[in-house]
């Protein structure tokens, strides 16, 4: 009989987000690129099969019918199970973990937020509206005046004003790029200004497609800067739906309603939320089953095993931009001849490393995660590619590509072996990442590979360092297109660690950046994920589909591709008049 310690043990792979959240933005996509066409196949091309497209899914679940007893939606806790840690910094602006932003999107306010990350569309946050375009230069955002910092001191409800936003966004703009890790992104604003309390105009210098989604991204937070020195776990000030009760470091989190919130509908209607860790299957059925759980995060095979022991459960499913790659140096011998990258990339199996690691519950990704499903090269496209070609027959195509790559390789080059393959400890230790690589290769390629884990830190200082030739890790994604582009692709891009100087993708990342037509720019990416798939020198291999499993009576739980959409939880309501409700 299981005693309680076995019963609380974390699963290997329950939800994955504890390993995203620890992942920086300047760690493994501080990609460079290589100017050198690879050889092309050979071979035709199969055509796609019937297999699953891995399709994305709604961002989230419609609500069953009200029924006419439900005459309010307001009351309840909710209660759910998800993986969460911090980085140990609790400044919106500063932190780089995923699950943290997600609890802080639930207290901070921004000017613009995303009604859907699948699909691109934003809605108004402190904003009244989308903002005044009178060119394409200038962007002027009107505020909500009621509006308001939660009931603390020092603001003890004041009203938030434009200031607050300009001093948000310069706080960012003015301090150290290892300190303020998305500041970059907020590059392409040539000034701001708030002329009254309710007015703020943002100017770029030129045409820039992703400005909006500054605003309704984390480095868009606004906070009081009375207090910015004081945050920390047991304070969180901001003007968003909930307030910020607690949070103990991998155990518990909660926040409450925030009755003083500007938002629409009368929201939120929860008094609040309470996340715990996911434990045992045992003992998430008996929470279930006693109403002290409402809904979990997890891994597939759990989610299937919970749904077998619990008819009842409501599913929600979403492909994230978090992923898992791969990246060379490509300046340093032997990883600047693109032959012999072709043949690495290309002879990793892409689909076992999905059912190694997700059991098959995920993702194949061109470079935008597919979760991004706005700019992502579509799957049909992806399906015709070296690395991702279907069925046993497309494998082995992949795999002859690969040997005929190094082979080619090997002809005019002496290649020293073993190879070092870096890999962050945690992500080897989860799911052995690296190992399945250099396994693959060794089958394939005769190739022989050296694992070495290494901290998160000290893989992310290699890589800026210019010292990782060989690499493989996790990071969060991003949500618009020149996030995934600009930064590490771009002569210009400050991810750019290998000093590419590559004319043709600079004019066509800078085309995108321009465009404000988004099937335009859409088309533009599609070109550019091209380009980047034929230089084979960073590579996004997967991604996990995020199971989220509720009972019915929860309307409205919110599930999307990144991090930050929590405040979707204004939204979220018990129906209390639901036959599973007790």
């Amino acid at each position: 009989m299981a005693t309680s310690r076995d019963r609380r043990r974390y699963s290997r792979r329950w939800f994955l987000g504890a390993l995203g959240a620890s992942a920086s933005a300047a760690g493994l996509a501080a990609l460079g690129c290589e100017d050198s066409e690879p050889p092309a196949a050979e071979d035709p091309t199969p055509e796609p099969t019937e297999e699953p497209v891995y399709p994305t899914y709604p961002s989230t679940p419609a609500p069953d019918p009200t029924r006419a007893e439900q005459t309010s939606r307001h009351g309840g806790t909710l209660r759910y199970a998800a993986a969460f840690s911090s980085d140990g910094e609790f400044d919106p602006h500063r932190t780089t973990s995923a699950a943290l932003l997600g609890q802080q999107a639930l207290i901070y306010s921004r000017l613009l937020t995303y009604e859907s990350q699948v699909e691109g569309t934003l809605a108004p946050d402190l904003a009244m509206g989308m903002p005044e375009q009178p060119d394409e230069l200038t962007y002027i955002f009107t505020l909500n005046p009621e509006a308001r910092w939660h009931d603390v001191a020092p603001m003890d409800g004041r009203q938030v004003t434009g200031r607050d936003v300009l001093a948000s966004v310069e706080r960012q703009r003015s301090g150290r790029a290892q300190d303020f890790p998305r500041r970059g992104r907020w590059d392409p604003i040539a000034s701001m200004e708030a002329p009254d309390d309710l007015t703020v105009v943002a100017r770029t210098s030129e045409p820039f497609a992703g400005t909006l989604t500054r605003f309704a991204s984390p480095e868009g937070f606004v906070i009081p800067l009375e207090v910015e020195d004081a945050l920390g776990a047991t304070l969180q000030v901001g003007s968003g739906p909930f307030r910020w009760i607690e949070w103990s470091e991998g155990s518990y989190a909660s926040v409450a309603r925030n009755d003083a919130w500007h938002g629409p509908e009368d929201g939120p209607f929860l008094e609040g939320i309470s996340a715990v860790p996911p434990r045992s299957i045992e003992e998430l059925e008996a929470d279930f089953r006693t109403r002290e759980l409402d809904a979990v995060e997890a891994g597939f095979r759990q989610a299937e095993e919970l749904k077998r022991r619990l008819p009842d459960l409501r599913e929600a499913r979403s492909a994230v931009a978090r992923f898992y790659g791969m990246r060379f140096l490509s300046s340093f011998p032997p990883y600047d001849d693109p032959r012999l990258r072709r043949a690495i990339t290309v002879a990793i199996d892409r689909r076992a490393m999905l059912q190694d690691f997700f059991h098959g519950s995920g993702t194949l990704n061109p470079w935008v995660s597919a979760g991004v499903e706005r700019w992502a090269l579509p799957q049909t496209e992806l399906q015709r590619r070296p690395g991702y070609l279907p069925g046993e027959g497309g494998r082995e195509q992949d795999e002859q590509d690969a040997r005929t790559a190094l082979a080619a390789y090997r002809a005019e080059q002496e290649l020293e072996e073993p190879l070092e393959l870096l890999v962050t400890v945690n992500l080897e230790e989860t799911l052995g990442m690296a190992g399945l690589i250099a396994r693959q290769l060794r089958e394939t390629l005769q190739l022989d590979v050296r694992v070495t884990p290494v901290g998160i830190r000290e893989l992310a200082q290699r890589l800026s360092e210019g010292e990782a030739p060989w690499a493989v890790g996790i990071d969060n994604g991003w949500l618009d297109l020149d996030d995934w582009l600009f930064p590490y692709f771009h002569s210009d891009g400050s991810g750019n660690t290998f000093v590419l100087r590559d004319p043709e993708l600079d004019a066509q990342i800078e085309a995108q950046r321009a465009e404000m037509s988004a099937e335009r720019r859409q088309q533009i990416g599609y070109d550019v994920q091209r380009r980047l798939l034929d230089l084979n020198v960073g590579t996004n291999f997967v991604s996990e589909n995020v199971v989220t499993l509720f009972l019915p009576y929860l309307q409205l739980f919110p599930v999307d591709a990144g991090e930050a959409y929590q405040d979707r939880f204004a939204r979220t309501w018990i129906d209390r008049t639901h036959p599973t409700y007790l």
